[in-house]
């Protein structure tokens, strides 16, 4: 039996004079790099320890659900634990992360429950730790193992497509509130889930469409993405505040949408020129040799386009598709220019409402920082996933 190398004084010595200390200019750095990043966590950890919280303890609801009336809170933990079921229950039927991972995931969801803790609803932060955790091992150690796995894996893709029409059952059902009144960090979410979910299969088609050898469908498809892509968002939603109305026919109230319904149709429009033109970069990306093959075998033009040549396409850009779906979450944040009261929003005018607060404002916007951070690493890291189980860039 072999026995493990042990790391000594000297190895340890080595190594860091290597790295760090090799030339004069590279101990330069090395003891500049320290000093500031030295100089960046005092500064940090004196300013946690002198803030006053009080402002986020106070309006924490304010924060994660906005203007959702009081009677109405009920509706959150339902729509939470069952995006944990279904993320924890594929995690578990197609993954295999490391326990250092779960536990991050894990306090993913579980840090808008402690942002929200008191006393009383202390059960709900145990709840959603339970879910988490009994949803991972028995799709990992029960069914994973068994001959469902097929079918479970069929249910939770369902699931997934209805997890947003069912989230929006939830908020309305019994006669829950008006979109308007939605708000806070779950305003955010709901409006880049809407937008990512309905602009992605909308910039495959366009960006099919731009690249095919049909001059009217390549021209309409070009002038859309060039046309969405030539102006700023914050030009799109003010349009769809005052000119939208003006374009929808009145049919069944369709003029007379929320504001927060125009603006989740327009972030979906937004969303898919970007994702349109990632998606045509994959496409050039197909060698020709990939399409003389699919030739070869006699496929018409919609079998290669979605055996071949699309699979091959999306997964070279997975990285630009996840950065584009990570500024689209915080381009959200634009909203407020709607009057809707999204967590950025919210974070803003907590000290101006209440005048014992002034001054206060930037514990409120470090909460709102940590919590559109937690989402983009998490986007982040599923792309890092993605791309190590698929080996993009490996071969």
């Amino acid at each position: 039996m072999m026995n493990s190398p042990k790391l000594n004084f000297k190895d340890v010595k080595d190594w860091i004079m290597s790295s760090f200390f090799s030339s004069k200019l590279n101990s330069v750095l090395t003891v500049f790099s320290s000093l500031l990043l030295i100089y960046v966590i005092s500064s940090l950890f004196g300013f946690l320890s002198s803030a006053e919280w009080e402002v986020v303890r106070i309006n924490r609801r304010l924060l994660l659900l906005g203007r959702l009336p009081l009677e109405d809170t009920w509706r959150a933990w339902p729509i939470l634990w069952v995006v944990c079921i279904i993320l924890f229950s594929s995690i578990g039927a197609w993954g295999a992360p490391s326990k250092w991972e779960l536990l991050l995931m894990s306090l993913a969801f579980i840090l808008p429950t402690l942002i929200f803790f008191t006393m009383p609803h202390i059960w709900h932060v145990v709840v959603t730790f339970l879910i988490c955790s009994i949803s991972y091992l028995i799709s990992r150690y029960f069914i994973k193992k068994s001959s469902y796995l097929v079918q479970a894996k069929k249910v939770l893709i369902v699931m997934w497509i209805l997890i947003l029409p069912l989230t929006f059952l939830i908020l309305r059902v019994g006669g829950g509130p008006p979109p308007t009144l939605w708000g806070g960090f779950l305003l955010n979410i709901l409006l880049a889930s809407v937008a990512i979910v309905a602009g992605f299969p909308l910039g495959i088609l366009l960006a099919v469409g731009r690249a095919t050898k049909l001059p009217a469908i390549k021209t309409v498809c070009t002038i859309y993405i060039e046309t969405i892509r030539g102006a700023p968002l914050v030009a799109w939603l003010l349009l769809a505040w005052f000119v939208l109305p003006k374009f929808l026919p009145n049919l069944f109230g369709l003029n007379e949408v929320s504001v927060v319904i125009r603006a989740m149709i327009v972030l979906s429009f937004f969303a898919s020129a970007y994702i349109a033109e990632v998606i045509r970069g994959g496409l050039q990306s197909i060698p020709k040799g990939q399409l003389e093959a699919a030739d070869a075998l006699n496929l018409n033009y919609t079998s290669k386009l979605i055996v071949i040549i699309l699979p091959q396409a999306i997964r070279v850009v997975i990285p630009a598709i996840v950065s584009t779906f990570i500024g689209m979450f915080k381009d959200t944040s634009l909203v407020f220019i709607l009057a809707l009261t999204d967590l950025l929003q919210v974070g803003r005018l907590i000290p101006e409402q209440d005048p014992k607060f002034f001054g206060r404002q930037i514990e409120a916007l470090l909460v709102v920082a940590s919590l559109f951070w937690i989402v983009s690493v998490s986007l982040s890291h599923v792309s890092s996933k993605l791309e190590k189980n698929l080996g993009i860039g490996t071969r």
